[in-house]
């Protein structure tokens, strides 16, 4: 649910690269696999579905989903505030840009969803 499961891939926990390799849940109930990266070398996957997640230590959640294109800009849309810890990630599967729309779409829906069910902060006395 805009969550990083915390669970990697068997491959991933039998190379030794569990922190490399997470899945991502859409709205749609899919999931997606997604490589760590970075941040400073996003612009080095074109064609890339991207997030960057928000860290700590209770959680992670999806802040912005968007695209790298391919020259290497960045096109995507901010869900909440951007956190002071951050995590980035490719999901390199989607190789047209209708599949690439409709991943950043169930990843959008699924971090609205999600920041719409978050309490609201208590006002401060």
């Amino acid at each position: 649910m805009g969550r990083i499961e915390h669970e990697a891939p068997r491959a991933a926990e039998a190379l030794g690269l569990v922190e490399t390799y997470s899945y991502l849940h859409g709205a749609s109930g899919k999931r997606y696999l997604f490589t760590a990266v970075p941040e400073e070398g996003l612009r080095d996957y074109p064609g890339a579905v991207a997030v960057k997640t928000a860290d700590n230590t209770r959680s992670r959640r999806i802040f912005w989903v968007g695209e790298v294109d391919a020259q290497g800009f960045l096109h995507g849309a901010t869900v909440g505030r951007k956190p002071q810890r951050t995590q980035t990630f490719v999901h390199l599967l989607a190789r047209d840009p209708e599949s690439r729309c409709s991943v950043i779409r169930d990843l959008r829906n699924e971090a609205e969803a999600e920041k719409s069910c978050r309490p609201p902060r208590a006002a401060a006395e």
